[in-house]
């Protein structure tokens, strides 16, 4: 190793560490229960003394001024091993070329170069401060059921917040731009593919490497993903950094990248996700439900290798730059907020930019999606351990709209978590973990799953499907048992009394709080909706859904292995 640090490279990774325990010693007061038994579990398993966070961020600085390029280098040499013949572990779908020789050569000559005098340049201002006069609040109201306060800006941005000393020093931000999955087709299932990428082809005046290091020290993100009926973002930040997350987001939606890097990175992930296609029962199962489930329907099937490698900047361009110039936008912001400061910060950013569209698109013909009308076993391959297996009962239900058989299915859900983990474990003695799951869409008209899953040795999956079968036909056939249905309903009370005890709870509803204002009602009506569920009800809703012939069979073998019979 004969070169050496630079002072830059120092400077960011110290920023780092320090802006990590001065968010930590300023939110010690509304620390978790989890991060202080972490500290006990650390006493105890590993001897480590606790220390408050604020001690902590005091030795660091008392250190920080030793921490230079010639001292980093010196300890990272006594600690190394020097690499004589090291073992390199090359990975890829071709050997190099020159095969191990070369790669060791290469190797080789890269532990001995020096960066050439200015290959780093200097640190540059962060360019995107200004966007224009401040927007003007049109419309300021907070709702009654939460408190949560409404305001609408003159070019249609929707705001969200609420107040709250949950964490402090802490805040959380969500953004919901309109498009989303919306966007994709039949014809052109992958339209929104790379959105997922989009930060990483940075922004048009900034290279993700240089905003690494212009964000050095700042508790912010960068980034957006295709979900749904929208294009969302999430963050967390600190009052300091609020200003600096709402440039990020607005620099992305007006100005981003698309810098060839962002490309590169998704391309070698391409490679290296089809490399492992079926690499394990979860993994097989994953990529091929959605195609099984649909018929197929190009939305929700993986497509063709070569098709995600013919995907680029330019194509995800054209297909979501309307969207990001125009679509409706609507964020929430919650915890230790001064409203005032953060109304004046989105006024200068996202409520700065030219009028948009008032109100999310309905998307009417967008959100169809089928189901299969086939029924009965369908086998999945796998390339993973010859004696792995899952099976999975999927059964079409509906979408959320209805807030009484969205809840009742939720408690189905957990009763049939209960019910079927007795089942097998008595059937087989053995410790599997089945378990079930409810998924009603807010997306996809009509559509919902239900879902009883299980990952078994494959000598045990006749029996495993036996007991879940019997599962399903005796939840139709009686009334659940008192003692199961109050194991069932008492978690989820107590997860409603519990919801609004983080700021995550208080995100769930001021996100989309404006546009999708039934969740709200839905939310304070829940836990009095629940108690009134009775056996009967659940046996009502199990006969209309839960029939095994009613069910989706998929089946997750090893390539070779036999499919028990039906």
């Amino acid at each position: 190793m004969s070169g050496i640090f630079t002072q830059g490279e120092i400077d960011e990774q110290v920023a780092n560490i320090r802006t990590a325990l001065e968010n930590a010693a300023a939110g010690a007061d509304t620390r978790p229960h989890s991060a202080l038994t972490n500290a006990a579990l650390a006493l105890v398993r590993d001897e480590q003394v606790p220390t408050t966070p604020q001690s902590g961020l005091e030795r660091f600085n008392q250190f920080a001024p030793t921490i230079t390029p010639k001292s980093v280098m010196a300890a990272l040499k006594a600690e190394a091993i020097p690499l004589k013949e090291p073992l390199i572990r090359f990975q890829g779908r071709t050997a190099p070329k020159g095969g191990e020789k070369a790669l060791r050569q290469t190797f080789s000559k890269a532990t001995r170069a020096k960066a050439p005098a200015g290959e780093v340049p200097a640190p540059v201002p962060f360019a995107y401060t200004d966007f224009g006069p401040a927007g003007t609040v049109v419309s300021d109201t907070v709702e009654p059921l939460y408190g949560i306060r409404q305001i609408r800006f003159a070019n249609n941005v929707r705001l969200n917040l609420k107040r709250t000393d949950l964490a402090k020093d802490r805040i959380q931000l969500n953004l919901d731009l309109d498009g989303g999955e919306m966007l994709d087709s039949k014809a052109d299932p992958l339209a929104t593919e790379m959105t997922a990428v989009l930060a990483r082809g940075g922004l048009g005046k900034h290279s993700e490497d240089d905003l690494q290091t212009l964000l050095a020290g700042r508790s912010v993100g960068m980034g957006l993903g295709a979900s749904g009926d929208t294009f969302d973002a999430s963050a967390t930040t600190t009052p300091r950094d609020l200003p600096l997350q709402l440039q990020l987001w607005t620099a992305l939606l007006t100005d981003p990248g698309y810098r060839a890097e962002g490309e590169v990175l998704y391309q070698q992930n391409v490679a290296n996700f089809f490399a492992r296609l079926r690499s394990s029962p979860g993994a097989a199962l994953a990529n091929a439900i959605g195609g099984v489930l649909s018929n197929d329907d190009p939305r929700f099937t993986l497509q063709p290798q070569p098709a995600y490698s013919a995907l680029t900047y330019a194509k995800l361009r054209d297909a979501i730059a309307s969207r990001l110039a125009q679509g409706t936008i609507e964020i929430a912001v919650v915890g230790d907020i001064d409203e005032a400061a953060t109304i004046e910060a989105v006024a200068r950013t996202l409520g700065a930019l030219p009028p948009r569209e008032p109100d999310f698109q309905p998307y009417v013909q967008e959100r169809q999606r089928p189901f299969t009308s086939a029924r009965g076993p369908r086998v999945i391959r796998h390339t993973g351990e010859a004696n792995q297996s899952i099976i999975r009962m999927v059964c079409p239900t509906r979408d959320d709209s209805d807030p009484d058989d969205a809840l009742t299915l939720a408690l189905l859900d957990s009763v049939v978590g209960i019910e079927v983990l007795d089942t097998v474990r008595e059937k087989l003695g053995k410790a599997y973990s089945p378990g079930a799951s409810s998924s009603l869409s807010r997306v996809w008209t009509g559509y919902g799953t239900f879902t009883i899953n299980a990952s078994v040795d494959l000598a045990d999956l006749p029996a495993t499907r036996a007991a879940l079968v019997e599962t399903m036909r005796t939840l139709t056939e009686k009334p659940v048992d008192p003692d199961v249905l109050q194991r069932a309903r008492a978690p989820m009370l107590e997860r409603i009394d519990n919801a609004l005890k983080t700021n995550g709870g208080w995100m769930a509803l001021a996100a989309r709080a404006q546009t999708q204002p039934d969740r709200l009602a839905r939310a304070k009506a829940a836990r009095a909706r629940l108690e009134k569920i009775t056996a009967a009800v659940l046996q009502s809703l199990a006969r209309r859904y839960l029939a095994p012939e009613k069910a989706v069979e998929l089946l997750v073998l090893p390539e070779g292995a036999a499919a028990p019979p039906n």
